[in-house]
């Protein structure tokens, strides 16, 4: 019986030996594998009755600290906005330009009051009413051009939050197809290692785009939920909804993000999307209120009772009077994009100085007082209170807030990404691969394989022994 027994042993922990063995060499291929997790194999004693009868290998386990894996998790999903913000804001700074380089709203506003200035010294000189026109229509270009501008940073947003969505769609329905693969597995008796890799890494995937919370149930299914409750994946997957407007324009009514028939717009904050709708709905009507404010404060300062220019009929209320054009400072929705040069006067600078039949070369003085004069800003956008300033003390602010935004954004980007390197490599400290661990595993389980065919031969030698006693 002790022969017997001791053959028992070494066949268990040949067998033991093995699926080490074939957890190491698994290990060692999947080194550089993204997502892979380190597996071991545990061992228990096997008794038999009341006697020792070898060891027993349970299936591989990863090797995995849930606690470091969910504040990796949660990083990636605070770095990812950190960085869609810091694109977007990067854009923005590229549209607006920078302070003194030539084609800055500042800049352009300048060169408009200074041609204004010019002319008020010498109200009927042909060319320097020209020149005001000039400096007029690149004025009202660069408040179109960067309308525009915005609404395709807009438009661009809106697009990449419908791509997020499918890919977030997409991870969804690989979660709950790796939920039913998981507990029909566990059901029989099978390793979920790999599988449960492969659901994190999905999860992973809609973490960085939406941040979510999750637990994993007793038969090994994963709930997935929003960080406000909302449930995406438990026995079946949900899907997000959201559909691109593609034109977009600042009073184009952009498509709601759902989880089935719930709005949850409001409420995603985090991950990607939720900083792409923090663009999307907030920072870029902002700039788009910001403008508006100095388009019509503009539009109010160039005006003059004996300017005869007639309304342009191109939408605004009354633009009679006035230098610029197409602006409704009532019900306008983005006069930024609509503004322009008065077309009486495009038509017949010489209205400057008045009509023809009577000059009034007070004209122009009265309007380059105005474009340098402080005047009262409503509250807009980012600036929350109200100011007064002039025109070009106001297209500063705007330029000074982007830029002071766009920095922000780029130093935040930087410090978020070195914090997800740093929680990803404790993570991986636990979970992932040690080559020099693994080579060292490889030799001690090479060892207990050679010293149980060691006991098998020496068992099988006395076996013989006995058998060829007469």
């Amino acid at each position: 019986m002790d022969v017997t027994l001791s053959l028992q042993n070494a066949l268990t922990g040949l067998q033991a030996a093995q699926a080490n063995l074939a957890v190491i060499s698994s290990n060692i291929s999947n080194a550089q594998t993204p997502g892979y997790s380190r597996e071991t194999v545990p061992l228990y004693e096997q008794i038999v009755g009341d006697t020792g009868a070898g060891v027993l290998a349970g299936l591989p386990q990863r090797q995995v600290d849930q606690n470091l894996a969910n504040s990796a998790m949660q990083q990636d999903t605070v770095a990812s906005a950190a960085n869609a913000i810091n694109t977007y804001f990067q854009q923005i700074q590229g549209l607006f330009g920078q302070v003194n380089d030539g084609n800055s709203l500042g800049d352009i506003f300048n060169k408009f009051s200074s041609a204004m200035q010019t002319l008020s010294t010498s109200p009927n000189d042909p060319i320097a009413q020209q020149g005001v026109i000039a400096a007029g229509q690149s004025l009202a270009e660069k408040l179109n051009s960067m309308s525009s501008g915005i609404q395709q940073i807009r438009a661009g947003a809106d697009s990449q939050i419908a791509g997020d969505v499918q890919t977030v769609n997409a991870q969804l329905q690989a979660i709950a197809q790796d939920n039913a693969a998981i507990t029909h597995a566990k059901a029989a008796g099978q390793s979920t290692a790999t599988l449960e890799d492969q659901r994190d890494r999905a999860l992973d995937q809609i973490a960085k785009l939406i941040g979510v919370q999750d637990f994993v149930r007793p038969d090994g299914t994963m709930v997935v939920l929003t960080t406000s409750g909302q449930v995406l994946v438990d026995s079946t997957a949900q899907q997000l909804s959201y559909t691109a407007a593609g034109t977009v324009t600042a009073g184009t009514q952009l498509s709601p993000l759902k989880v089935g028939n719930t709005d949850i717009t409001q409420v995603t904050t985090s991950g990607e999307i939720g900083a792409l709708l923090s663009m999307r709905d907030t920072q870029l009507p902002n700039l788009t209120d910001e403008l508006n404010q100095f388009t019509n404060q503009l539009f109010n300062a160039t005006q003059s009772a004996n300017l005869a220019t007639t309304n342009s009929g191109l939408g605004a209320t009354n633009d009679a009077n006035h230098f610029f054009a197409a602006v409704d400072t009532t019900n306008g929705v983005d006069n930024s994009a609509t503004i322009q040069i008065n077309p009486d006067l495009v038509t017949n600078p010489g209205l400057l100085a008045g009509p023809a039949a009577n000059p009034d070369p007070t004209i122009s003085q009265a309007l380059a007082n105005a474009v340098t004069s402080p005047m009262a800003f409503a509250p807009a956008g980012n600036f929350a209170n109200g100011t007064t300033a002039t025109l070009a003390t106001y297209a500063g602010q705007i330029l000074g807030q982007s830029a002071s935004a766009a920095a922000a954004a780029s130093d935040n980007a930087t410090f978020q990404s070195h914090l997800q390197t740093a929680f990803a490599a404790r993570a991986s400290a636990v979970s992932g691969v040690n080559i020099d661990q693994e080579l060292a595993d490889l030799t001690v389980f090479q060892n207990m394989y050679a010293a149980s065919a060691h006991v098998i031969s020496a068992v099988d030698n006395m076996l013989t022994t006995l058998m060829s006693i007469r």
